[in-house]
Order: structure tokens, then sequence, then C-alpha cells
């Protein structure tokens, strides 16, 4: 959205953040900034806008913005039990130093709500909010989703990221995967996929019916096989 020729260029300003936040989920200051190259101080004057009107929000420990409202006449798909999940985006972005995401599931779609990056470096995940993954390929994401409504059954096609490429999956080994993740309670994808990313989630119940997935994205580096008990602790400290 631009602001320029806009009677009320500052209520121009405040709608371009939230529609930003709604977006691109959690963000701090120095980056909204940065990302539309105003001043500070006039970001901070809009967020403080929006915070006293309940539209955004700032957590007090990450200092991190977030929308809590979005400028559309759909029903917003936020759920009360995925809050928790919510609040948890910046400290797991922080902590393992790769993406940490938040999916709604809802009538057998698992579409991004929120998603969170650390601060201290720079991560090229292609997933942004509205993303809806698809179900055929069976990354951790979708194990988590079949592993915990109990209603829903892998397509036929089912297939997994293995060495860079499409593996296709039995029904057996998807059955497998599926078992493994109900169990443990978090998974893993067997591989990176072709961007370069590795997911680990774990399920967010609401009165113990799945509700969403919490996962974290992890990019491929030289350092991703040592990084993985930091992000399985992290993202789940009872495994």
């Amino acid at each position: 959205m631009k602001q320029e020729g806009y009677p009320a260029p500052a209520l121009a300003r405040g709608l371009t953040l939230l529609e930003q936040l709604a977006v691109d989920g959690q963000s701090s200051l120095e980056k909204l900034a940065l990302q539309n190259a105003w001043p500070k101080s006039s970001v901070l004057r809009c967020l403080q806008t929006l915070e006293a009107m309940e539209m955004v929000t700032q957590d007090q420990e990450s200092k991190r913005w977030q929308a809590l409202k979005r400028v559309k006449t759909l029903e917003d798909p936020t759920l009360p039990a995925l809050e928790g999940a919510r609040k948890r985006l910046a400290f797991l972005a922080d902590r393992t130093g790769h993406c940490a995401e938040l999916y709604i599931w809802k009538e057998t779609k698992l579409t991004l709500i929120d998603r969170a990056e650390p601060e201290s470096v720079e991560v090229m995940v292609r997933a942004r909010i509205g993303f809806q993954r698809e179900l055929e390929e069976l990354d951790a994401t979708a194990l988590v989703a079949f592993a915990f409504d109990p209603h829903l059954e892998p397509p036929e096609k089912s297939w997994a990221w293995k060495k860079g490429k499409k593996k296709k999956l039995s029904p057996e080994k998807c059955d497998q995967r599926i078992s493994k993740t109900r169990k443990q309670g978090l998974t893993v994808d067997s591989g990176f996929n072709e961007h370069g990313i590795r997911r680990f989630a774990i399920p967010v119940f609401s009165e113990n019916r799945l509700a969403g997935v919490l996962a974290i994205a992890q990019r491929q580096t030289p350092r991703a096989e040592q990084e993985i008990s930091l992000i399985k602790q992290t993202l789940h400290p009872q495994n």
C-alpha cells in the first residue's frame, strides 16, 4: 500500500503496518522501519496507536509486534488454543536460529497463520502467512495432522523428500511414520526439500482435538545435523 496522495498519510501508514504484520507475522520495530523506509519514531507512534485500539500487541520479552486483527471480512481463523503456541514463536526462532511457524488445522487443511524469524540471522523460507500445505507431501506438518486427526488418512500418492529427491511412500511406510509421530509427539522431515528446508513439528491441541501444528523450518547448513538435538529439545522439551 502506497501512502503518497492520501488525505490522511498517518492512517495509511497504520493500515500498511497492520497488513504487513498480518502477512509476515511477528516483526520488530527496527525491521518495520527499515522495510518501509520510515523513521522509527513515526512507526512507533503508529504501532502504539494500533496497540491502544487493540489491533496489534507487543511481546514484552522479544519486543516484537504482531497483529491481533486483520483488515478483511472473513472470520479470523485464530483459535484460543493457538495463542499459547503463538507466544512461543519468537523464543523458538531466536533459540534455534531458524524460522518458527504456526499452522491452523481446519477443514482438513493446514494453513500457516503466523511465523517468526530470528533477529540475528537472515532466513529464506518461502512459506508466507496464508500458505496451505499439500497433504500429499508427507512432511513433518502433514504427519502431525495424520497422526492426531483420527478421521484422516494419507492419500495414495503420498511422497516425501529424501536426498534432495521426491520419493513415493508405500501405504506401509506411511503408516509407520504416522504411528511413530503419534508415539513420540514430534516428527522431522525425512530430508531437506528443494529449497533446502527441513521441518520439525509438534501438535497443538484444543480440548484433546488437533487445533494446529507448531514447526521449526531448519535451513540446510554445514551445522544442520549438529542442531537436531537443540531443535527437538527447544520445540518439544519432553521428547
